[in-house]
Formats: structure tokens, C-alpha cells, sequence
């Protein structure tokens, strides 16, 4: 079962409305059981996108990040704004 599906089975069996905020259900307790708590996928299993899974070879160290978050940083930084204005100020 993929992770998507067991946190949207939680969320309905917990009635989840907001973070600060739960609503149990009893009758949609009894579908989980212990074994089916104690049931993991095997790693190999479990499909991630590439640009979601940490850097494979970081070079500034060891890094939580993922791919996509580090790029969104240079995103963050404007710094395309610095080539569109280099652009337009040398075709002056």
C-alpha cells in the first residue's frame, strides 16, 4: 500500500480536520488491527520520484534536501532576474 493511501486511510479513520485538530471515529478504527500496523513495504517497493529524493553525491556535505527544494532555493534568490537584467542592459 502506497504512503499516500495509508495517510489518507489515517486521516479518515482519525477524522482529521486540521493539525491541532482530531475527530476520532470508532467504527473505522476496527479496519486497522495490529498486524496490519506492523505490515511495511519492502524499500524496493516504494517508488520516489528522483527530483524528491536527497542529492545523491552532495558537495557541500551531508544534506536532508532534496533536489527539488535545492533548486526552488536558487528560485528564491531571484538570481534569473540578474541575467534578464544583464541581457537587457548590454542590447541598449
Amino acid at each position: 500500500m502506497s504512503p499516500i493511501i495509508i495517510y489518507l486511510l489515517r486521516c479518515r479513520v482519525y477524522g482529521v480536520v486540521m493539525d491541532s485538530q482530531v475527530v476520532r471515529d470508532g467504527k473505522l478504527m476496527e479496519i486497522i488491527d495490529e498486524e496490519w500496523r506492523k505490515d511495511k513495504l519492502p524499500m524496493e517497493d516504494i517508488q520516489v520520484p528522483e527530483m524528491e529524493l536527497p542529492e545523491p553525491e552532495p558537495d557541500n556535505g551531508p544534506s536532508s534536501e532534496t533536489l527539488k527544494e535545492q533548486e526552488a532555493k536558487w528560485m528564491d534568490l531571484a538570481l534569473s532576474t540578474l541575467h534578464d537584467q544583464q541581457a537587457s542592459s548590454t542590447s541598449h
